[in-house]
């Protein structure tokens, strides 16, 4: 352009931005996190106490004694007369069997599904526990 020459009275319009894949993804998240809570309505949630260990290598059979002393099995709702059956056949299978008792959970109930655990023939109870993050 010369250097006299007036520049048109044209003038640029600014970058646009499609919002139609951001609109996109927010429909995928919400339906992401309402099927998410349909699944977790279902779930007990036990408050295990803290402390260090070592995670386990194998995948355990988890045993939870819960705040209301109900046991679960492998997350599923068990009486105590269900539980020598079950324990009998993580015995036969050589799986390994982790308690998990709530912190609001009596001392009592833990103690007497460990000690009923030692009795059905179980070798060894790992304890679950919340890590500290240290």
């Amino acid at each position: 352009m010369p250097r006299g020459a007036k520049k048109t009275g044209r003038r640029r319009r600014g970058a646009e931005i499609d919002i139609t894949p951001l609109i996109d993804v927010l429909f995928m998240l919400i339906i992401f996190f309402v099927l998410t809570t349909a699944f977790v309505q279902g779930a007990v949630e036990v408050d295990l106490p803290r402390g260090e260990g070592s995670p386990s290598d194998k995948n355990p059979v988890v045993v939870t004694v819960a705040k209301d002393t109900s046991l679960l099995w492998a997350g599923k709702a068990v009486s105590h007369a269900d539980l020598p059956g079950l324990v009998r056949e993580a015995v036969a299978r050589s799986e390994d069997i982790l308690l998990a008792g709530d912190r609001s959970a009596p001392y009592g109930a833990v103690a007497e599904l460990l000690d009923e655990l030692r009795r059905l023939g179980v070798p060894s109870v790992g304890i679950a526990f919340e890590t500290t993050g240290q």
